[in-house]
């Protein structure tokens, strides 16, 4: 009886898999395919149900990820979570400023209009982008530049101009690349 010897270029049990891209099923079809299949299982169409079973599926779907290739879908949600608490906690902070200066007597802030350059250039991140630098008290987007650029912002009070630039990117718009990955 021959004995062969164990293959030199085959996959073992530990190796992690590269799946193409076009192989790469679409988790969130899938996801809505397993939300549909628990409302059919328990028998009710209510949008607390789907929501139920959305979120069961996402878990579901979560432990193998790996087995996805790619784990953006699920990092994703955490993310937008994510620039949601900083958007509460900067309006709030914001807000507290604001008042804090209207309500001091004499008016002794330096308005400013900043040019903050974009990192972020496709139009859903821009616009998201100058929207919360909008919503946020004390601030307010003007005008994007031709190139997409460029934000223009009126800062009700600017100590020192280019560290609130820094801040208006570090604050909202590295948070909106991240989520729009």
């Amino acid at each position: 009886m021959s004995h062969n010897p164990p293959q030199q270029n085959a996959v073992s049990d530990a190796e992690t898999v590269e799946v193409p891209r076009t192989a790469q099923l679409n988790v969130f079809a899938l996801n809505v395919v397993l939300a549909l299949a628990w409302s059919l299982t328990t028998g009710a169409f209510s949008l607390l149900n789907l929501t139920v079973g959305f979120v069961l599926a996402y878990l579901a779907l979560w432990l193998p990820w790996k087995m996805w290739g790619d784990d953006t879908y699920f990092r994703r949600p955490w993310r937008i979570l994510r620039l949601m608490l900083i958007f509460v906690w900067e309006l709030i902070a914001s807000a507290t400023t604001v008042a804090m200066l209207v309500l001091t007597p004499g008016l002794k802030f330096r308005s400013a209009i900043l040019a903050v350059p974009l990192d972020v250039k496709h139009d859903l991140g821009v616009t998201l982008f100058a929207n919360l630098i909008s919503l946020t008290p004390g601030t307010l987007s003007l005008d994007v530049s031709d190139d997409r650029g460029t934000l223009y912002v009126h800062a009700m009070d600017t100590e020192e101009a280019e560290a609130e630039k820094r801040d208006m990117k570090e604050t909202f718009e590295d948070p909106i690349r991240k989520a729009l990955q």
